[in-house]
């Protein structure tokens, strides 16, 4: 009889975001494994996400998704023995109507879920074989001036309930899990608890990417691009100033920008930020202002020669950026934040120009760089493909989960 995996997702209720294709990926290659695969989500789920899955859709609330709708008075001291009350009760219900799982993968665990989970593995009769529960934020606030991340006080709470765990993680009932070493590094000091290494499992389309380099080298103009939402946390506005400012001070670069911008975001101030009228309506710039679907999104893949990530590391120094993987395993050269995950991974599986952090001159002269040398990082770029397709890939990812 195939082995049961159940994967846990509260916030995989629309196509936004990469919940949906990260998922399918898991699932598809679990299948091929030999494993059953069913799929907890929202129950206001988008039919096209339902009908992929053998779904479950037992969530109401998904704290990732819902967390600046109206709260409960002092809701800020106890929501997460709130929203752990509604997710324990929504999986034990669960769980009281199907077999016990062999393994249970929950993808986007916060502090909000850890006292639902150990009360399930606790308590629960019917309770999974084995449960991973995978951090993809890190506990630790980065400081621009040490280049270093400290706890801020918060994290006692976060402290605390991971170290409850600690007689079940030691059994073997419960593993803990991040993407990056930066997190993996962060997590164990403050917990004291081992944490796994997982990559993030990408399935990798054939592209453009895969001519040889001796092909591409006189490739114009460079289609710059950045796809995913546009966030302040990403450095969106960043990349704003910067391209306006390049295409103000230099009208004859030979380059072409296309921009996945969906919805405005909000700045630290308060203030809204979307697309300018310069970036909406000059014949170098293309806004995608739609979610694109995994077929349209290879496509857009192998159009592009450079991804442009100048993420924050406030937000991202020890966080996965998809696409940045994507890029890599598929020869695209990058431009991308120093001193982060985006670096350690560029210099191991890719290619491309580090600039300093929120630093829009530097973004500027990296553009600029790649524009004029192309053919030299695109090379670079596609010697390292293979290694970020083996380290990335489901397979991969899933062997190591599953412990095939």
């Amino acid at each position: 009889m195939a082995k049961k995996l159940l994967i846990v997702e509260e916030a995989l209720r629309d196509l936004k975001a990469h919940w949906f294709e990260y998922i399918k990926t898991i699932d598809s290659c679990a299948k091929n494994l030999g494993w059953d695969v069913d799929v907890a989500s929202n129950k206001h789920a988008n039919p096209q996400i339902v009908n992929a899955f053998s779904s479950l859709p037992i969530f109401s609330y998904s704290r990732y998704l819902d967390h600046d709708k109206k709260k409960l008075p002092g809701e800020k001291h106890y929501g997460f023995i709130l929203h752990s009350m509604r997710t324990q009760k929504a999986l034990a219900a669960l769980f009281k109507t199907k077999p016990q799982y062999d393994d249970v993968f929950v993808p986007t665990v916060m502090v909000h879920h850890l006292l639902a989970w150990y009360t399930i593995m606790t308590f629960n009769v019917n309770k999974p074989k084995h449960v991973t529960l995978f951090f993809v934020t890190n506990p630790g606030i980065w400081n621009a001036e040490t280049k270093k991340s400290f706890f801020p006080k918060s994290t006692v709470i976060l402290k605390y309930l991971l170290k409850m765990f600690g007689s079940l993680v030691k059994a073997g009932a419960v593993t803990f899990a991040v993407e990056t070493k930066g997190a993996k590094a962060e997590f164990e000091t403050l917990s004291g608890l081992p944490f796994k290494l997982l990559p993030h499992p990408v399935p990798f389309a054939q592209t453009s990417a895969e001519t040889p380099a001796v092909e591409v080298m006189e490739h114009k103009p460079v289609h710059f691009a950045c796809y995913g939402f546009a966030r302040h946390e990403k450095g969106s506005d960043l990349l704003k100033t910067a391209i306006e400012r390049l295409l103000e001070n230099a009208p004859d670069f030979n380059g072409h920008f296309s921009i996945q911008w969906t919805d405005t975001f909000k700045m630290p101030d308060g203030s809204d930020c979307g697309p300018s009228k310069l970036l909406l309506t000059h014949p170098k710039i293309t806004i995608i202002n739609r979610a694109v679907m995994s077929d349209e999104y290879n496509e857009l893949l192998a159009q592009t020669d450079c991804m442009m990530l100048p993420y924050r590391n406030s937000s991202y120094h020890a966080r996965v950026s998809r696409v940045a993987i994507e890029a890599a395993a598929n020869g695209i050269p990058m431009i991308y934040t120093e001193d982060g995950w985006l670096e350690e991974t560029v210099l191991g599986y890719g290619a491309g120009v580090g600039i300093a952090d929120e630093n829009v001159d530097e973004l500027i002269a990296a553009i600029q760089t790649i524009e004029k040398d192309f053919s030299l990082f695109k090379k670079q770029a596609i010697d390292k493909r293979k290694p970020a397709r083996d380290y990335y890939s489901a397979l991969n990812f899933c062997k190591l989960l599953l412990d095939s």
